[in-house]
């Protein structure tokens, strides 16, 4: 499963999957499958129609609470990984639900969107036990999200914030985006892997 995961996001982001393979091995999954939904929300909420990005993000939240993944493997892991940890679900759901009723009413795709950021980066930063309690690590981590997004839009003008946590993904995620190219990993960056290497050996990041 946890390779699956990883070849599912090596598929979708493969920047983001080497950025993955510099936490420690049981992490990995988690991590994969978190990015792997933040993306799916992503690109629903980006859909022309609003009642279609609230309809695209409906089907995610209906196939948690309901428990029914209709054989989607993403959905499928994420249930699995519900019977462990319900509230992490609990709260993508919320986030989700909240998702759908801005769009559906009209709101702005990034008050959505800045919803989504905050709860997936707030998971990904309580799964790593980076300062959980501190609220400023959870909207740094989330803003490095918002700018990973506006990156992959093509709006590469605006700063990176910083980040005063440990995790070394979102380290990653700020030194990807300091030159947008290695976001398209390998087509443009094919060096990429021994670039990110290096930068973390010598402590770049």
């Amino acid at each position: 499963m946890a390779e699956s995961s990883v070849s599912s996001l090596r598929h979708e982001f493969p920047a983001l999957a080497l950025a993955i393979a510099f936490i420690p091995r049981r992490s990995r999954l988690v991590y994969a499958d978190l990015f792997l939904l933040w993306m799916e929300a992503r690109r629903a909420a980006y859909a022309n129609e609003a009642m279609i990005a609230a309809v695209r993000i409906a089907w995610w939240r209906d196939a948690i609470i309901n428990q029914q993944s209709q054989s989607v493997p993403l959905a499928d892991r994420l249930l699995v990984l519900g019977k462990s940890h319900p509230d992490m679900l609990a709260s993508i759901t919320d986030a989700l639900d909240q998702m759908i009723s801005l769009l559906a009413g009209g709101a702005a795709k990034s008050d959505a969107l800045a919803i989504w950021n905050k709860t997936i980066a707030k998971q990904i930063i309580i799964w790593s036990q980076d300062n959980p309690q501190l609220s400023i690590v959870h909207d740094q981590a989330s803003q490095i999200l918002h700018a990973l997004d506006q990156n992959l839009l093509g709006h590469t003008e605006q700063p990176m914030p910083a980040y005063s946590g440990k995790d070394m993904v979102f380290r990653l995620i700020i030194w990807l985006t300091q030159d947008p190219t290695r976001l398209y990993y390998p087509d443009q960056q094919p060096l990429l892997a021994l670039k990110m290497s290096m930068a973390v050996m010598l402590r770049r990041i």
